[in-house]
């Protein structure tokens, strides 16, 4: 299982900046979550400490069934790209209160976020390139054309999935 140290915080009721972290286990939720997206997704949780551990890796289309709890935060990026997805457009997933302690399976639709209008027509770009030095020959001032090699470079290799080597999770 692989691990991500990065932290990170949300605003809770109150305006204070809290840290994503599972709090207990007391009440089991059953998910199915879907991948509506056209890209791999990483499926990660974020354990006691609020560290990122990485749980599935979910093809197009496909879906992963979990036993979690109510107060287990999950989160879903790109693959390649670590662009972060959503469901019900928000970044970190908590099941809501309803899905507490039912004996079935509640679906969960992975999605993408609302796009910059650069970034949708970078991804785009990217995708139709034959490869990542092809970004050179398009005029585009020059900081747009490296990022835009960068990005055709990184949407063509997926990250192997790092076992956690001390098996501490």
């Amino acid at each position: 299982m692989a691990i991500n140290d990065e932290l990170v915080y949300e605003v809770n009721e109150k305006g204070e900046n809290v840290l994503v972290k599972s709090i207990n286990s007391d009440h089991q939720a059953y998910l199915r979550f879907t991948n509506l997206t056209s890209r791999p997704v990483d499926v990660w949780w974020r354990d006691f400490a609020g560290k990122k551990r990485f749980y599935e890796r979910m093809e197009p289309g496909a879906f992963y069934d979990i036993n979690s709890y109510l107060t287990h935060p999950w989160e879903f990026t790109d693959a390649s790209t670590g662009e972060h997805y959503v469901i019900n457009n928000k970044f970190v997933f908590r099941a809501p209160e309803r899905a507490g302690d039912l004996r079935y399976r509640t679906n969960w639709n992975i999605t993408v976020s609302v796009r910059s209008l650069k970034s949708t027509a970078m991804l785009t770009l990217a995708s139709l390139l034959p490869n990542p030095e092809a970004a050179s020959e398009l005029d585009l001032p020059n900081i747009l054309s490296r990022e835009l090699a960068e990005l055709a470079a990184s949407m063509r290799r997926q990250p192997p999935v790092e076992e956690n080597p001390d098996n501490t999770w």
